[in-house]
């Protein structure tokens, strides 16, 4: 069977729990309609992957992490926190501070582009699950606290934010930074959702720093 049908049942399933949570979340709060605007750039960028790619230079880890971190830290992450700074009540600032966090899932991505042939739909699913690394740690305390609503509905929101915030740039440099054509065995894809975040959550080291020199001014 062709690997697109093989696709095509999870991520209806995944769309359309996707669609529910998100409409119990805009019946609660019209703020969530900021996601739309992330998941609809998001696909424009699926579609047109060049435009985060240099035009005029070949495509390299260097560029991955710098672009795929302004990108991220400074036009998505505001639209994914509804226009609201978390760290900062300025959203530069505030995308200044996460600077850090997401360079090291960057990193960890532009590693693993090189080991294996990854497909691109993989790519998006495995971006999402920086989710379970979320500085928050929502989804865990929800599953602790056995609120199986709320994880319902949260769970496949912060995936599907994650997975906007880093799928486009990861796929786009897909191609360019692929050295073995092999498809990834299960020890790969295990660290596809460890690395990034370990190393997004190390990167938070960068927060006091930042901090430090956003106060001297």
């Amino acid at each position: 069977m062709d690997v697109r049908w093989r696709l095509r049942a999870p991520v209806a399933l995944y769309a359309a729990w996707c669609v529910g949570a998100y409409a119990l979340l805009l019946s609660s709060d019209w703020h969530y309609m900021w996601h739309i605007g992330l998941h609809g750039l998001a696909a424009f960028l699926l579609w047109k992957p060049g435009l985060l790619r240099p035009r005029r230079a070949t495509a390299t880890t260097i560029y991955l992490v710098l672009i795929g971190t302004v990108y991220t830290a400074f036009v998505a992450e505001p639209l994914a926190l509804l226009a609201r700074g978390d760290l900062d009540p300025n959203l530069l600032v505030n995308g200044f501070l996460w600077v850090g966090s997401y360079a090291g899932a960057y990193l960890a991505w532009a590693w693993l582009l090189t080991r294996s042939r990854w497909h691109p739909v993989t790519v998006f699913f495995l971006c999402g699950t920086l989710a379970l690394f979320d500085h928050s740690l929502a989804l865990w305390k929800m599953a602790y606290a056995g609120a199986v609503q709320d994880f319902l509905v949260f769970a496949p929101m912060l995936h599907l934010t994650y997975a906007s915030m880093l799928a486009p740039v990861v796929i786009a440099y897909r191609t360019a930074l692929q050295r073995k054509d092999v498809a990834p065995h299960i020890g790969f894809v295990i660290a596809a959702v460890l690395l990034p975040g370990v190393l997004f959550r190390l990167g938070s080291l960068w927060i006091p720093f930042a901090r430090a020199v956003v106060d001297s001014f």
